[in-house]
């Protein structure tokens, strides 16, 4: 998968990638009720591709209320049913912060970097 980008507002940048393997959704911008359906598109099209995971890197995300939390659980659900591994990197507080609040964070696997997303889905060696 080459960089794709996706439909964007004034508010928001979705660009998709590989890395490693599986496919990275990185927004950067303002997570709310106008820009919410892009971010998931984005992420429904990386649960569609053949990579066994999707991570939503939210680095770059500058406002996240309840959208963005509603969002990911959509997202979550997409990931059980295509059978896609779902991970989330939100290293700052304006992600983190709701997600802790909400409980949202003991449903989601969250990180915070895309090397440490991606690590967590290799598999240990065992001795």
């Amino acid at each position: 998968m080459n960089e794709d980008r996706f439909k964007e507002s004034p508010l928001l940048t979705v660009r998709a990638r590989e890395f490693a393997g599986v496919v990275v959704v990185a927004v950067e911008g303002e997570m709310d009720v106008d820009t919410a359906d892009i971010v998931l598109d984005a992420l429904r099209l990386g649960f569609e591709s053949p990579s066994p995971a999707v991570v939503a890197d939210l680095t770059g995300v500058s406002f996240f209320g309840s959208t963005g939390i509603s969002t990911l659980i959509t997202a979550h659900e997409l990931a059980g049913e295509y059978g896609t591994d779902f991970h989330v990197v939100a290293p700052h507080r304006a992600v983190k912060r709701p997600l802790q609040v909400t409980g949202v964070v003991d449903v989601l696997s969250l990180h915070d970097s895309v090397d440490e997303a991606v690590s967590a889905l290799k598999p240990v060696p065992s001795e």
